[in-house]
């Protein structure tokens, strides 16, 4: 069993300028919408829908490798659950959201990377045929990896959130993420190599071997995101042809 991760950052609860506002709780509002996100995700599990998706068919479809377990989310949707006067969205433009930069809960942008796979956890009264016709739609704007052109999981739950018609929760093991982790590097180096922080942790009994193993782990991961992009800007070798006799 791999367990997955979903990066959330508080960018998604800011404004245009970084900034939360004065009277708003940022902190209040990131909880808020990561429990919405967790509804949307654990719908099938509570609610009747003619494709319900179990928590753990999300691990065996988007889990390419052991160590890509990190995933893109995206809601539309996207508001906490205080907002209860929140405009309902049009079907077709919640597909159009869930690859929006404005809609992701963690600072990247889907279209700039290369997909392993993809899940799409449709909630409310919505046919197959419209999943399957908004999936080709917006198909030709993504990059998918070549060894995994159909790399779609699709859920469909009958029960719509309270005060909206529809919602659509979107993951994704996308290599736009590495961005994201180097940063996370690029930060820790610098306070690592001034020795900054460090004692809370050694003086609690924790080996600082632990902290290089930590960089080693991280490195690797960034190695598998620029495999995916290497593989697809290759072309890909001709299948040899089976001779039947």
């Amino acid at each position: 069993h791999t367990h997955t991760g979903r990066l959330k950052q508080n960018s998604s609860v800011a404004g245009p300028d970084g900034k939360a506002g004065k009277k708003s709780k940022p902190w209040a509002r990131m909880n808020s919408i990561v429990a919405n996100t967790l509804l949307n995700m654990t719908s099938s599990s509570r609610f009747a829908g003619s494709l319900n998706v179990d928590v753990n068919e999300i691990t065996t479809n988007l889990v390419p490798f052991p160590g890509m377990h990190f995933l893109t989310c995206s809601l539309s949707p996207l508001y906490d659950l205080a907002d209860v006067h929140v405009p309902p969205r049009r079907l077709d433009q919640m597909f159009s959201d869930a690859f929006d930069p404005a809609f992701q809960l963690t600072k990247c942008h889907p279209r700039k990377g290369i997909l392993s796979a993809c899940a799409l956890m449709v909630r409310g009264n919505v046919e197959v045929s419209d999943i399957r016709r908004n999936i080709d739609r917006i198909r030709p704007k993504l990059r998918f990896a070549r060894w995994n052109q159909e790399g779609w999981k699709t859920g469909l739950c009958a029960q719509p959130p309270v005060g909206q018609r529809h919602a659509l929760l979107c993951m994704a093991n996308n290599t736009c993420l590495q961005e994201t982790f180097s940063t996370v590097r690029s930060r820790f180096l610098q306070l690592y190599r001034k020795k900054a922080f460090r004692h809370h942790y050694t003086t609690h009994g924790m080996d600082e071997q632990r902290f290089k193993e930590a960089l080693t782990s991280l490195d690797g991961l960034l190695d598998l995101y620029r495999q995916v992009d290497v593989s697809y800007e290759q072309e890909p070798s001709p299948m040899p042809r089976i001779d039947v006799l």
